[in-house]
């Protein structure tokens, strides 16, 4: 089944330090599993790359040589346009950022389920009714049935 990956497991892929069995494993499975990432997938990851350099824990050239590589890893990148009113709303109701949110959209719309490593987004997810992927969850964490009068 498709899954939308957020930042906090790609990144880890780059960044030595925040590597874990979590991350490792989901990077193994890239190529045979089908990932998603939103279009903003691309600015967060080049930011969070770029602040890494800034507070040194990495170089420029392995900023340079991450970008390369993680353009071509086996991500399908969602262009659908942002509706930055649904992503608003989104935010505001599960007390995310945007960014986040972004993820959240695309495995709602698209019937996805979510892996990331950050636990509020990982409620998020599960409070909307999408299967999550997250350390301390099983794989096939079963999403809450959601309540009628919750309306997306």
């Amino acid at each position: 089944m498709p899954a939308v990956i957020d930042a906090s497991v790609t990144l880890p892929w780059f960044l030595q330090d925040e590597r874990t069995t979590f991350t490792e494993a989901v990077f193994s499975a890239l190529g045979k599993q089908e990932y998603w990432v939103p279009v903003m997938w691309r600015l967060e990851f080049a930011n969070a790359l770029l602040a890494a350099e800034r507070k040194k824990r990495i170089d420029r050239q392995t900023r340079l040589e991450a970008l390369e590589l993680a353009a071509a890893l086996a991500l399908r990148v969602d262009a659908t346009p942002v509706d930055m009113k649904t992503i608003s709303a989104l935010a505001e109701r599960h007390d995310l950022s945007a960014y986040d949110a972004s993820y959240l959209e695309l495995a709602q719309r698209a019937g996805y389920s979510l892996i990331t490593m950050d636990r509020v987004l990982a409620e998020a997810a599960v409070a909307a009714g999408i299967a999550v992927q997250s350390p301390g969850r099983s794989a096939a964490a079963q999403p809450r049935k959601r309540s009628a009068a919750r309306v997306a």
